[in-house]
């Protein structure tokens, strides 16, 4: 047997059934296609598990006194004991079973107490709370260090299952890819995704009776754009994240099966545990809290490592199925996906957002921009290296460059010059008579230029770059070119060499245009009210802060319009820092390409003098093209009061005839749960964006809503088709922009795979609810709506905000870690959006962040499950599954409230308050409790379910099998929040503080989210 360095035959032996040679280990992973979804996850965490083990455990020699390599020395190998729940395979379902032989059979180089509690994981008792009293137990007897090696292991391990079941979800999509036919489920959600493919899609259309024609129009002309945010919901590193999604990949390679050779299956299995052990000796907790910039990089890497190459895949496959459906591909000049950002550019609430902030993050966005775009001009330079007929306009343009061809003269052109660096190809210049290669030389100069002058300007050097003409400063001057010679090859029938590299690097350019990401501006309205109230004041004007909503319109209106000077110069202005900062971003504006700059974000907006302040102050301060304005509605009487001030603003005719018949509008869905609860929230939401269209159309004005959407549902996250399911009718024309936040950018974008995945079905939702937009409701089904709405939400706010002495404030402190999220460094924005206050200053993340790690998941439930328990009570029970049958908003609200109550725990949270709360506090937790039971309770009789996620159940069966996982981790978890408040050493406290952060990192693995 040929044994691999590092990896001991008596460990492999140990290892049980997996394995004795490289060739076994991955053999396992050779899964035919008969072999269950199940069986496929199990064979990629038996083969993680034991790598894992493998390589961060010493060879038998090496054990030191009190240190194991085995897992229990007490059991038999591969046995486990009898009350186990993986014991007793007859009542085992498909995964749990293929699972047993892996839970137990190796552990690392660990104090015994962590071998003894990692053995015990595996032979818990179902009940939670007795599996809880246990591991307390277990915990209660390790001193600081111990408990944080051991949340580690566990957390390591519960990240490595999570791998496996995004593997398996990437394998089903592929799997739809080549047989376009059946549906597969989703591992992640347990929901039914059958038109994964375009081609499926199309099929389901056409059999409706859609046209082909019609498929092709709506996909063609889709607007969908992503936002990347750098909200601090990923609470692991992105050190940990990159070799995760590097196993992944790996992963995928096993699925090759046997056209792997011996020398591969061995080189993919070391490649795995390289990765591993990488990961196991790197810290995951943040030291520091990442700069505003270094968010912005984090954001560039990922559009660079996975955007970029999905783009150009998915604009593919869409073609290939338009091909199928007798349709011509998209036109070239399409761009039906782009990605922008607010990392760099989000100062709301976060003072280290500065302009100087903006402009640096700009400059790398354009430098990394230019060095990518001249990596692809490089390709073209071999691939159109022909020197055959060109079109008559291609011709003209080549000549520009060279000047008329002189027969029999052959000279080169661009040979090397200063000022345009170093080539390792061509250069000494092109033949003159190689036509493509003179258009492409020309722009690789000003690719060059423009990455070296914004490099310049990003270090503090006056390079001149905006008097440069080489500088690329808009998306034109690198399409013509690019544009130009595709025409060229069409016209003169080299169709299959247009639509190679060049068509990729124009849809390319489309997508990321000249600076990777348009960058969005959020500020808060009232910082640009104290800026105005600042100019109003050095003018003689008075106080605009004193000035009622007409007044201030009024005059706002006037100054849109007037040709006069109004921003002072700084030096004379009397103004605090904060207005000095928010008049410097504009006076940036000024100076940024105008393509490089999306949608300008004003949150907490109220009335429509918040809109107007800002077109003024970008018009006063010299913005050539004034960036859209775009009002977040976030709180439940903002989106209640939101129709009435879009229509307001409309109504502005210096403002009206400005934006040129669109307008874009901004829709919170954290601040409006956390503000009255799920019901009411997504209920306003849904009235908003109906009325805000009605107020559009009367207006002649096209509106496009922005979806501030979170990871986690009770932050308007959750599957896509859910979360579709809540827009109204004519809300989504083809048009759809998101945010994609936090831990959602890696799970939505971690690989390329990935990527076009979520592209794909971004695009096939958007298309199915534009061709065929949900039903409308009935009357008596929005008057439903409404009186759940109303009941929920005053429910809500009695519980949240109104309680007597704030006791559920109090509670809220005493029994979440809602304080570990400040010391976790996961962003660079403050938690709350003021110093001071309770709840109500508290942001949506921590909010969420907090409910999550207990297990009680209330802001996805809380007053909803009330109101449904009291309509049922009244008889209601058949109106209630008459909506849920037949209206899809009322489906999709049901759906996601039981697919987040599955993950709820009770026994976590009792278990907490029994450790952290006093007797008055901990009668509040009873109290939640009994109102989940509630609403576990209304919500199976509604949707008419014996047991929660019975229809979903290798959903409910992944979950169940972290579970033993997460009530370690809780029992852990509240063991050290436990000792952090009895004020430990110095010592014991920095162990305690990383202990609580690991468990935080691992509780938010296995739910999946954090905020």
């Amino acid at each position: 047997m040929n044994e691999k360095v590092g990896y001991p035959a008596a460990r492999r032996a140990r290892a049980g059934s997996m394995t004795s040679s490289a060739g076994d280990v991955i053999g396992a992973l050779h899964k035919p296609p008969s072999m269950a979804p199940a069986e496929k996850v199990a064979a990629d965490m038996r083969l993680m598990r034991v790598l894992l083990l493998d390589a961060i455990a010493p060879k038998p020699s090496a054990n030191a006194p009190g240190e194991y390599d085995v897992l229990s020395s007490s059991e038999p190998e591969g046995h486990l004991p009898a009350g186990s729940p993986l014991g007793r395979p007859e009542q085992q379902p498909a995964l749990e079973r293929a699972m047993s032989s892996v839970m137990l059979d190796g552990l690392p180089r660990l104090p015994a107490s962590v071998t003894e509690m990692l053995t015990e994981v595996g032979s818990l008792p179902q009940d939670a709370a007795e599996s809880l009293r246990v591991m307390s137990e277990r915990a209660g007897n390790m001193d600081a260090s111990t408990l944080l090696s051991s949340a580690q292991l566990l957390g390591e391990l519960m990240s490595q299952a999570n791998l496996a079941l995004a593997q398996q979800t990437v394998r089903a999509w592929r799997a739809n890819l080549r047989a376009d036919a059946g549906c597969t489920e989703d591992t992640s959600t347990g929901a039914v995704v059958g038109n994964q493919t375009f081609r499926m899609a199309f099929d389901a259309l056409l059999a409706s009776g859609r046209a082909a024609a019609e498929i092709r129009d709506a996909i063609s002309e889709q607007e969908i754009e992503i936002v990347l945010t750098a909200h601090p919901t990923e609470a692991q590193r992105r050190t940990i994240l990159k070799k995760h999604q590097q196993i992944v990949a790996l992963l995928g390679q096993h699925d090759k099966g046997t056209v792997l050779t011996p020398g591969e299956v061995t080189e993919l299995e070391e490649a795995i545990s390289r990765e591993q052990l990488a990961a196991w000796r790197t810290s995951n907790v943040r030291r520091s809290k990442p700069t505003a910039e270094g968010e912005a990089r984090n954001g560039l890497m990922v559009i660079e490592e996975t955007c970029w190459d999905a783009v150009p895949e998915h604009y593919r496959r869409l073609d290939r199925a338009l091909r199928r459906i007798g349709q011509p591909p998209v036109p070239y000049d399409k761009a039906i996906v782009k990605v922008s950002t607010w990392m760099g550019g989000d100062r709301d609430g976060n003072p280290n957002v500065t302009a100087v902030t903006t402009g640096h993050v700009l400059c790398l966005q354009r430098a990394r921009a230019a060095e990518l775009y001249h990596k692809e001009v490089e390709k073209l330079l071999y691939e159109l290296s022909h020197t055959g007929p060109v079109s008559a306009e291609m011709r003209a343009a080549v000549e520009q460059i060279t000047g008329p061809r002189q027969p029999g003269v052959h000279r080169k052109v661009f040979p090397h010059e200063d000022g345009y660096g170093l080539a390792w190809t061509f250069q000494t210049g092109c033949q003159e008579d190689e036509p493509y290669r003179v258009l492409l030389m020309a722009l690789r100069r000003r690719l060059y230029r423009t990455r070296v002058k914004m490099e310049e300007v990003y270090l503090g050097h006056d390079s001149g770059a905006d008097e440069d003409a080489d500088v690329l400063t808009s998306q034109a001057q690198l399409l013509a070119p690019l544009e130009l010679m595709y025409r060229s090859l069409v016209t003169v029938g080299d169709r299959v060499l247009a639509n190679g590299t060049l068509l990729d690097l124009l849809r390319r350019v489309r997508t990321f245009g000249i600076c990777l990401a348009k960058m969005d501006i959020r500020q808060e309205s009232d910082r640009h009210s104290e800026a105005i109230d600042a100019i109003t004041r050095a003018l003689g004007l008075g106080r605009y802060l004193e000035w009622d909503e007409e007044a201030r319109i009024a005059w706002l209106s006037a100054e849109l319009v007037s040709p006069r000077p109004l921003i002072p110069d700084s030096g004379t202005l009397a103004a605090d820092e904060r207005v000095k900062e928010v008049l410097a971003t504009f006076a940036l504006l000024a100076t940024l390409p105008p393509e490089c700059l999306g949608a300008y974000c004003i949150s907490m907006a109220r009335s429509a003098s918040d809109v107007l302040a800002v077109r003024l102050l970008q018009v006063k301060s010299g913005v050539k093209s004034p960036m859209r304005v775009a009002p977040l509605f976030e709180t439940r009487e903002d989106l209640q009061n939101a129709p009435r001030v879009v229509a307001r603003l409309f109504s502005v005719a210096a403002y009206k005839g400005a934006i040129g018949g669109f307008h874009e509008v901004m829709l919170g869905y954290s601040d409006s749960s956390k503000d009255a609860g799920k019901f009411a929230s997504l209920w306003e939401l849904h009235v908003a964006m109906e009325k805000i269209l009605e107020a559009g159309r009367a207006a002649g004005v096209r509106i496009n809503f922005f979806h501030g959407r979170g990871g986690s549902i009770g932050r308007g996250g959750g599957p896509l088709h859910l979360a579709l399911l809540s827009q109204p009718a004519g809300s989504i024309a083809g048009a759809y922009r998101v945010t994609v936040q936090g831990e959602q950018i890696q799970a939505f974008l971690a690989s390329t795979e990935l990527a076009v995945h979520t592209f794909q079905s971004y695009a096939i939702s958007v298309l199915e609810h534009t061709i065929s937009p949900p039903k409308l409701p009935t009357d008596a089904q929005r008057e439903l709506m409404q009186q759940l709405a109303d009941a929920s939400a005053k429910a809500f706010q009695a519980q949240v905000y109104q309680s007597e002495d704030g006791i559920f404030s109090r509670y809220f402190h005493a029994a979440t870690p809602t304080s570990a999220l400040a010391s976790m460094n996961l962003g660079s924005r403050p938690a709350k959006r003021k110093a001071a206050g309770g709840i109500e200053t508290l942001r949506a993340i921590p909010w969420v962040f907090a409910w999550t790690q207990t297990r009680l998941h209330l802001p996805v439930w809380l007053g909803c499950g009330a109101a449904l328990a009291e309509r049922i009570a009244g008889g209601g029970l058949a109106e209630l599954r008459d909506a849920y049958s037949t209206w899809p908003f009322f489906r999709g609200l049901v759906d996601l409230m039981e697919l987040e109550l599955s993950k709820a725990e009770p026994a976590v949270s009792e278990y907490y308050d029994g450790r952290l709360c006093t007797p008055d506090l901990r009668a509040v937790g009873d109290g939640l409790r009994s109102a989940l039971a509630q609403a576990k309770a209304a919500v199976m009789e509604v949707a008419g379910h014996a047991l929660l996620l019975e229809n979903h159940p290798l959903a409910k069966q992944s979950f169940g099998l972290r579970q033993p996982y997460l009530l370690t981790l809780h029992a852990i978890q509240g063991e050290v929040m436990a000792r952090l408040k009895k004020e430990p050493s110095d010592a014991e406290r920095l162990a305690l503080d990383d202990a609580m952060t690991v468990t935080v990192q691992g509780v938010a693995a296995g739910m999946q989210n954090t905020g």
